[in-house]
């Protein structure tokens, strides 16, 4: 039997997912926590599935709505940090989507349903939990470790992925592509950059762009922007010239703090000293576009 060690700080865990489901899935995690309770916010979060192996939690959501965790539970994408309380100790398990994955995985519109969470029973048939629950109850008794558990969930995400028959068609898996290509060009590209690299007008790539990721190319730049703005000062490990970069791409430090604490609930001051803080903002969390602002 495999005991489940705690941290007694907030400490994440990211694991990349199998190739074949790289489209699908950015990152597979297993967040562990030793203590009664953990008052935090989480950033701006593409959507996730997790289930709480030990402990439980909440999502206070910008419009009122309280997320609460249940075995298995759907975050919706983030548009904005929402504050969270952890009760502990906690091993909480996850997989966070790329928008394309949300879309085949969810059939949900990203502009329809954000900043919310509910139970995934209500998307996901009996017979495909199955297996999972059974997986959930041996991570919870020890017989399988809590990375084995999130291949567990992953496996289970391909199988409904497989079957659901919610492939994305390929015109908008093209734009969407595109979409990430421009916002990995530089830290804060130019939005007619998007409109000259496809071959469709600026009111479908808008219509399109709030589909897939909740909201028009320039405010999902402003957010892309933020979040990676916070990866950089959180982790001293990046180069200065990104640092410097990211000072460039703001009019000036009120800018700079309003976006970051918009989309990270915190200053960019704190960044660097929170261990939560570089835990949920590491770039292996976040995809492809994290792990190459890593590289950077």
């Amino acid at each position: 039997m495999n005991e489940i060690p705690h941290p007694s700080t907030p400490d994440i865990e990211y694991l990349a997912p199998s190739p074949d489901m790289a489209h699908i899935i950015n990152s597979l995690f297993v967040l562990r926590l030793d203590a009664e309770r953990l008052d935090d916010c989480l950033p701006a979060y593409s959507a996730q599935f997790f289930s709480f192996v030990q402990g439980r939690g909440e999502v206070h959501f910008p419009q009122g709505d309280v997320g609460v965790s249940t075995d298995f539970t759907l975050n919706a994408p983030m548009l904005r940090a929402a504050p969270m309380v952890l009760y502990g100790p906690v091993c909480n398990v996850g997989a966070s989507f790329t928008p394309l994955g949300w879309a085949a995985f969810s059939g949900l519109a990203a502009d329809k349903v954000h900043d919310t969470s509910f139970c995934a029973t209500t998307l996901i048939e009996p017979v495909h939990l199955a297996p999972l629950e059974e997986a959930l109850e041996q991570c919870r008794a020890g017989a399988l470790t809590p990375h084995q558990y999130a291949r567990s969930l992953e496996d289970m995400i391909r199988q409904v992925y497989a079957i659901s028959g919610r492939a994305v068609r390929s015109d908008h898996s093209a734009l969407v592509l595109a979409i990430h290509a421009w916002l990995d060009s530089e830290l804060s590209p130019p939005v007619a950059r998007l409109y000259d690299s496809v071959d469709l007008g600026p009111r479908q790539v808008q219509r399109l762009c709030r589909r897939y990721f909740g909201v028009p190319p320039a405010q999902l730049l402003k957010r892309f922007r933020a979040i990676r703005a916070a990866m950089l000062l959180a982790h001293e490990d990046l180069s200065e010239e990104l640092r410097d970069e990211v000072l460039s791409a703001y009019f000036d430090q009120a800018h700079l703090i309003h976006d970051i604490r918009r989309y990270t609930g915190r200053t960019p001051k704190v960044l660097a000293q929170e261990v939560m803080a570089q835990n949920m903002l590491d770039p292996e969390g976040h995809g492809a576009s994290g792990r190459d602002l890593r590289k950077s």
